[in-house]
């Protein structure tokens, strides 16, 4: 189905030859159609001519692409001087909407292209609530809602989402961890392990990585090691000091920075520890609870 039959009372409008030099791209454009895919649509057009009239209004002494990118495209690569446009009146905030939902009914827009456009709507211009573009573009709010989440982690984490690396539903479990560290530690094991939804949503759920755990016995018993672990970073701190202090007597030199070392060596094994034990209580809890 078509945008057009989804909003045939925004769409009324009129069928032209317009001259292509006339007609400009729209900054709505939600994707950068590659050469390949222009090509291919170029290849297309060339055998079967153009099916489907372009979307395009009016614009001072131009006019402006609303949907049909990759159309225009691909006839300009061929040389055309002249295009089909359906020729309509809209505003910019019903040009968006158009775009918009002819991209998701293509399913031409990556995950992050998609949140991006909706963070546009909702946030950057105000034109609606998540629950007013949810029913215009037929998808859930909670959708939205975790589409737009999407752009709030970490650079690294979107990175993966970009490469198709880290699924956006696994990624989407990282939303409710709030230490920026930790979601990018999860996703890199999310990436390196395969690790389904189901399987992110436990690991999520692992004391060692869940910030808020509800789980306050296990805060409680997880604070002994932590404490440790502080006393030591102040001990190494100090140590420093002491260092700095003695840089020109090489030998107590030499033997304070091997007691810094061991100090530092002591610290890992430390949070070894604390993870293990982590891993340990979590398991413990998830079999007594079953």
């Amino acid at each position: 189905m078509s945008p057009m039959s989804n909003n045939g009372s925004r769409l009324f409008g009129v069928i032209e030859d317009l001259n292509i030099s006339d007609i400009i791209l729209s900054p709505f454009n939600f994707r950068v159609s590659t050469t390949a895919e222009v090509t291919e649509m170029a290849d297309s057009i060339k055998e079967h001519g153009l099916l489907q009239p372009i979307v395009v209004r009016p614009k001072e002494n131009h006019f402006e692409i609303i949907a049909g990118c990759r159309r225009y495209l691909a006839c300009k690569s061929l040389g055309w001087k002249q295009i089909t446009c359906h020729v309509v009146l809209l505003s910019e905030m019903q040009t968006f909407e158009v775009s918009l939902i002819e991209n998701i009914q293509r399913k031409s827009l990556t995950p992050l292209e998609e949140a991006q456009a909706f963070r546009t709507y909702v946030c950057d211009n105000g034109w609606g609530s998540i629950a007013d573009l949810a029913s215009k573009i037929g998808k859930s709010s909670s959708y939205i809602t975790k589409r737009i989440g999407l752009l709030n982690l970490p650079d690294d984490v979107l990175e993966s989402v970009k490469n198709s690396s880290l699924k956006p539903s696994s990624a989407e479990e990282l939303l409710s961890v709030k230490d920026k560290r930790k979601q990018s530690h999860l996703g890199d094991l999310i990436v390196k392990r395969h690790l389904s939804t189901k399987q992110v949503r436990d690991l999520k759920n692992d004391p060692l990585y869940c910030e808020n755990s509800d789980i306050t016995e296990v805060r409680n018993e997880l604070q002994a090691f932590n404490k440790s672990i502080v006393i030591l970073r102040i001990a190494m701190k100090r140590l420093g000091t002491i260092i700095e202090e003695e840089e020109d007597n090489w030998l107590i030199y030499e033997l304070m920075m091997y007691q810094k070392k061991i100090l530092h060596n002591q610290i890992d094994i430390l949070m070894k520890a604390k993870r293990k034990y982590a891993r340990q209580i979590f398991r413990y809890r998830k079999i007594i609870s079953q």
